[in-house]
């Protein structure tokens, strides 16, 4: 076994915002921030939208091919589990989930509204029924991500206490593998490039709107004041 880096710069600058935006999200809903709200859940969209790039065309420990388990990878890991060089099969399963139930989640609040001043780009242009039902599934599919993220939380504690170091792995990239895993890890400040494009393009198609939401929301905790 030998420290070697495993995970480029991009996948840890994704899972670590990821888990920080989630929690800014779930904040400002409870507050009723819905111009943060907003702005928060475009930049988590760009994050997923990028990392969802990067398992096709990013570093090999990155990519869906290497991870996305087949039945025989799975039960293989469960008769014998062994520290990877990546997410184990299991732990891919769970990625895999996050990132569909937050695209789930955010393509919901497109259409959701809140009946007073905050709606969806997309409400206006679904039936009132199905932007009831996105609403609401807006608000308890919630606890569904709220409920995976702690999963695969409590989960890696457990592998970190018995040795297998993969939290510590994604603070530092480094984790001990076998010295003859050939790992092909690619610049991270890609996964950075294609964030900030795909939010620019959030920006261009809504951020008129949701700087206009954001400065009101200013407004409402006193970070900024109107003058007349």
């Amino acid at each position: 076994m030998q420290l070697r880096k495993i995970w480029d710069g991009g996948v840890r600058l994704f899972h670590w915002s990821q888990l920080l935006l989630i929690i800014g999200l779930w904040w400002t809903a409870e507050q009723e921030l819905f111009g943060f709200h907003m702005l928060q859940a475009y930049v988590l969209a760009s994050l997923v939208g990028a990392r969802i790039i990067w398992g096709f065309i990013g570093s090999e420990t990155a990519r869906f091919r290497h991870f996305v388990p087949t039945l025989n990878r799975l039960l293989e890991y469960r008769r014998n589990p062994q520290p990877v060089a990546g997410h184990h099969p299991l732990s891919a399963l769970m990625i895999i989930a996050l990132i569909v139930a937050v695209v789930l989640q955010w393509g919901s609040g497109l259409m959701a509204s809140d009946d007073l001043s905050a709606e969806g780009p997309l409400y206006s242009l679904v039936s009132s029924d199905f932007a009831d039902f996105a609403d609401g599934f807006h608000h308890w599919w919630f606890n569904t991500i709220i409920a995976l993220a702690g999963i695969h939380a409590l989960a890696a504690i457990w592998h970190q206490r018995q040795g297998d170091k993969v939290i510590t792995a994604m603070f530092s990239g480094k984790k001990a593998i076998n010295a003859d895993a050939e790992i092909n890890l690619k610049p991270g400040m890609y996964v950075l490039f294609l964030t900030a494009v795909l939010l620019f393009c959030c920006y261009l198609w809504q951020g008129e709107n949701v700087m206009m939401m954001v400065k009101a929301d200013a407004v409402t905790v006193g970070w900024i004041t109107i003058t007349q």
